[in-house]
């Protein structure tokens, strides 16, 4: 049986430009980008990380939303989202949700056998930016992670590594909102149940990835983040697949198609 293969994609910051993030592009580079998964992926899902937008006031995030969620409603498999420390500016998550036809919250998906877990990292949003986990959440995480065999991957839009965010533009100077406040709680659940195999998550827009007690963390770069050096957008996202005890990831660009790299582990070999 094939991998279970997941496109990853996160902080499309789509709207007016801002800064590094040329927002005005995502719409036409979304809509090549997404036939191409069609054809040359084949995924089981799209998982969208958060900072879907940037926004502008209710009305104009709505139409936005609605704009970008219809290109990607053309994917061949589900689409998943999570939110993002800027989704819900002008908005409530209702409001949010039916703009883009989809829930959002805490969720659990069964998908070919591995359990992925949607989790909402912005319960409260921390100064506009960091994000934390309520304590109904991570009661509902832990339950959710023990209550059933399937190996499970964890969804959050900031990150719960202590990765090095030296000559990060957007973090270097505020690191402490690049986490979950409380990620510390998430790790000694997923510590505790043993069957977490990966965390991943977007926000701090580059990529980045490490190995710590047999769970793979992946930060996955922003779709349209220039880094105010590229001429336009690149469409970065990153694919995954789980095999066994096997975890593939690559990075992609997609404009110009770049495999930006590849990393290989095996939970068996560690252990």
């Amino acid at each position: 049986m094939r991998a279970t293969r997941l496109v990853v994609i996160g902080d499309l910051h789509a709207g007016p430009d801002r800064s590094s993030l040329r927002g005005t592009l995502v719409n036409d580079l979304l809509n090549e980008w997404i036939d191409f998964v069609n054809k040359s992926i084949e995924p089981d899902a799209i998982v969208e990380l958060g900072d879907r937008i940037n926004p502008v006031d209710r009305e104009s995030d709505i139409r936005t939303l609605g704009e970008m969620s219809g290109i990607l409603s053309r994917s061949r498999c589900p689409v998943y989202y999570i939110t993002g420390n800027h989704d819900l500016d002008n908005l409530t998550q209702e409001e949010h949700e039916k703009a883009i036809g989809s829930k959002l919250g805490n969720r659990s998906v069964v998908l070919k056998g591995l359990r992925l877990l949607l989790l909402n990292t912005q319960d409260p949003v921390i100064h506009g930016i960091g994000g934390m986990v309520s304590d109904e959440a991570l009661d509902w995480l832990e339950w959710e992670i023990g209550a059933s065999p399937e190996k499970k991957v964890v969804f959050t839009h900031q990150a719960l590594d202590e990765q090095p965010l030296k000559r990060n533009v957007h973090f270097e100077s505020i690191e402490n909102l690049a986490y979950v406040v409380n990620k510390q709680e998430l790790l000694r659940i997923f510590e505790k149940a043993g069957n977490v195999i990966a965390a991943i998550n977007g926000h701090v827009h580059w990529p980045s990835i490490a190995s710590e007690n047999g769970i793979l963390y992946v930060s996955v770069p922003s779709f349209t983040d220039t880094w105010n050096q590229l001429g336009s957008i690149p469409g970065s996202f990153t694919l995954i697949d789980f095999s066994g005890e096997e975890i593939i990831v690559e990075n992609h660009m997609f404009k110009p198609s770049i495999l930006m790299g590849r990393f290989r582990t095996n939970r068996k070999k560690e252990g």
